[in-house]
């Protein structure tokens, strides 16, 4: 055979079989397009993508304490099919370990007997079921999966023993209702409020992707292919709000509007040079409260700190001064005449006192303290009548007309009466604005202006978040932005502080009750009648006080708001005694600000202490020169408190594994703290230290089981 013709003939045949592998590789589209098109198109959909959530970023107090978690849970699954392939062992693993697996799964979720479990295993093998949930209506943690894993069946793992466990991400708020509207929420329709809403972007992270397979009866599994995209987890959030002062907030605000059984209230504690928020507190009823029921429940529902804004009242009248000392119109010793209590200020438009007073001629420094309205408006109109403007500019220079900009979104916007309001702009208008009508702004823009007084003239941003972080790591840094370098001069601000010092000190002034022996409080109190729906709701005020102390060296500045109070309608006896608790305990736990205190020791009974760690509060009564003893001879890193001839006794508090830990008279931290150090979880009602826990102290329980605390 010659050379071409071999040539050709393999040629040929290449070719022969080429066509052959076209055709049947043809013929095998064609089969799976036309005659299996239907079932391979089911088994197709039956696959999808489903996004895998990034685990959300950690919010943070100040000292690390945390606010809000995401908490890694597990849903279980189970595989019956496993077991139904050709590997007789993994069928005798399945008979084998059945029974006792059912047992207990019955004895872990306590909802169906061990029966009802073995014939869902059983049976969802006998139906060649791929997928099956074994935990409806549970959620497990990474103790309860960990235990599942040595389980028998489950102890073989996911390839031959079928368990399946899909992890899931609850938030979870260790201080329950600490702070819960400031922390705020984010849910599924990414609608939400405060810190998680305001910083969601930042706290979510970055999705991932798995695939899912349906297998029917509305049930998916994961099926973890190589091709599922890892999700980035968020940022966490370190916010300024120290948990002890928020938590003494809370406690005082709500004792004051169950007290006086008022609508809602609020409380802001800023630090002066840092403008960082140490607590925001905000409660409202949660259902109306006609009958006056002193226990009525009060919730964290709406911000009304930053969301909301009303007529400041009396203390805007701080603004009013200020204008009129900066343009030399009045000394602190000049007198003015407010007659009889009533001014004319319109046709048919007249100006009263509060309650009727009648305070005749009187200086200045006494008219603020005794928050004449009267006084305030006519020195207001007699400079400003003729040009409005001026008064408007002198507003706009102390920061008061801006929005703050703050870092939880929502914040309302001042409005503040215009003299191009021709329908509306008056003398009158003019003369009420003086003390805290006509204009409407928050309480957070109330309490920036006040602290910019204590901030020797300094006006700064309130930031409520120090850092984000990652991973340890600072990613971005927050500080308080200068709104105004200086909003009056020295001179004014001397005076003002002489003034608002008055208001607690004067035996007459409106805050004459929280005068304290032990430091001074800078304050103005305000009380706003209501406007709503257009009309002025009889006997119903928004009350608040707002102020800074210790007056002479200002830490903290705080705005109190009692809203609608039944009893007390009075600013100086709703709000200002709110204030005043707070202070006392903020300035009794502040090493640095307490050194007055130490030196009237000796005068004074010894502070009820309670429980917690001994290293802590013996420090604390050192340095508060308190006398303490530790009282026998048994030694612990936690201790309770007895108090006896002016000095604090330590009694041991002996602590066993296996047993519910004494938590009574412990703060809800250290609470918290101890019993889930212990293994054991929290469930807490109420505010303040610990009164009661169930069960008892001492008492038996194996680890995971619950411990109800009760605060007062």
């Amino acid at each position: 055979m010659n050379v071409k013709k071999s040539i050709l003939i393999r040629v040929r045949t290449v070719f022969l079989i080429g066509s052959l592998f076209a055709i049947a590789i043809a013929y095998r589209i064609f089969h799976i397009q036309f005659v299996d098109g239907a079932e391979w198109r089911a088994k197709s959909s039956s696959f999808t993508k489903k996004v895998v959530k990034a685990t959300r970023g950690n919010i943070y107090a100040v000292d690390g304490s945390l606010l809000a978690t995401s908490l890694p849970l597990y849903r279980l699954g189970f595989d019956p099919s496993i077991s139904n392939g050709k590997d007789k062992k993994l069928a005798k693993i399945f008979e084998k370990g059945v029974d006792s697996l059912a047992l207990l799964l019955s004895q872990k979720f306590e909802t169906y007997p061990a029966s009802y479990y073995r014939n869902l295993l059983v049976d969802a093998r006998h139906n060649k079921k791929k997928f099956i949930y074994l935990s409806r209506g549970f959620s497990l943690t990474y103790r309860d999966q960990q235990e599942m894993k040595s389980w028998p069946i489950f102890r073989e793992g996911k390839n031959k023993g079928g368990v399946i466990f899909e992890k899931i991400y609850k938030r979870f708020h260790p201080f329950k209702e600490l702070a819960f509207r400031t922390v705020g929420f984010i849910n599924e329709d990414n609608f939400g409020a405060g810190l998680e809403a305001s910083f969601d972007q930042m706290l979510a992270g970055t999705n991932g992707q798995a695939t899912y397979q349906r297998i029917g009866g509305g049930v998916s599994r994961p099926i973890f292919d190589g091709t599922e995209i890892r999700p980035v987890d968020g940022f966490d959030v370190v916010t300024t709000l120290d948990v002890n002062i928020q938590d003494v907030a809370e406690s005082s605000l709500l004792r004051a509007l169950r007290e006086y059984r008022a609508q809602f209230g609020c409380v802001v504690v800023m630090e002066v040079e840092t403008g960082e928020i140490k607590a925001i507190a905000n409660l409202g009823l949660e259902k109306p409260n006609p009958t006056m029921d002193p226990m009525a429940k009060y919730i964290e529902k709406y911000n009304y700190a930053v969301g909301r804004k009303h007529y400041p009242g009396s203390t805007f009248k701080l603004a009013s001064y200020m204008a009129l000392f900066e343009d030399g119109k009045i000394k602190l010793k000049d007198t003015i005449n407010t007659g009889n209590g009533k001014l004319q200020v319109a046709k048919d438009q007249w100006i009263k006192e509060a309650n009727d007073h009648a305070y005749g001629r009187i200086s200045v420094k006494d008219a603020f303290a005794k928050s004449s309205n009267v006084a305030v408006a006519k020195l207001i109109l007699n400079t400003y009548k003729t040009q409005p403007e001026k008064f408007l500019q002198h507003i706009t220079n102390f920061g008061l007309a801006e929005p703050l900009n703050f870092q939880i979104r929502g914040a309302e916007r001042p409005f503040f009466r215009l003299p191009s309001d021709k329908k509306h702009w008056n003398n009158a208008a003019l003369a009420k604005m003086s003390y805290g009508y006509e204009s409407e702004i928050t309480p957070l823009q109330t309490l920036a202006f006040y602290n910019a007084v204590a901030n020797k003239g300094k006006m700064v941003q309130p930031i409520i978040v120090k850092e984000v972080r990652s991973n340890d790591k600072v990613a971005k840094k927050f500080e308080a932005k200068v709104i105004r370098e200086k909003i009056c001069s020295d001179e004014t601000l001397a005076a003002l502080r002489e003034m608002m010092e008055a208001v607690v000190e004067h035996p007459k002034g409106t805050g004459h009750k929280i005068k304290s022996d032990l430091y001074k409080i800078a304050g103005k109190t305000g009380t706003a009648h209501k406007f709503e729906n257009n009309k002025w709701i009889d006997n119903s005020y928004y009350t608040s006080f707002a102020g800074f102390f210790p007056s002479d060296k200002p830490k903290y500045s705080a705005i109190v708001i009692v809203d609608s109070p039944k009893l007390g309608l009075m600013a100086g006896d709703a709000a200002a005694p709110v204030f005043k608790d707070i202070a006392d305990k903020i300035y009794a736990n502040d090493v640095e600000m307490h050194q007055l205190l130490a030196e009237k020791e000796s005068s004074m009974d010894v502070p009820e202490i309670g429980a917690g760690k001994f290293e802590e509060l013996h420090e604390i009564c050192n340095k508060l020169k308190i006398s303490n003893y530790e009282k026998g001879d048994s030694k612990s890193d936690w201790v309770g408190s007895m108090t006896s001839n002016k000095a604090i006794y330590w009694k041991a508090n002996l602590l066993e594994k296996g047993k519910v830990p004494d938590v009574k008279g412990m703060s809800l931290r250290d609470a918290i703290y101890l019993i889930e150090n212990f293994g054991y979880r929290v469930r807490t009602s109420g505010r303040g230290r610990v009164t009661s826990q169930n069960p008892k102290p001492n008492s038996q329980m194996a680890e995971g089981g619950v411990i109800m605390v009760t605060l007062g």
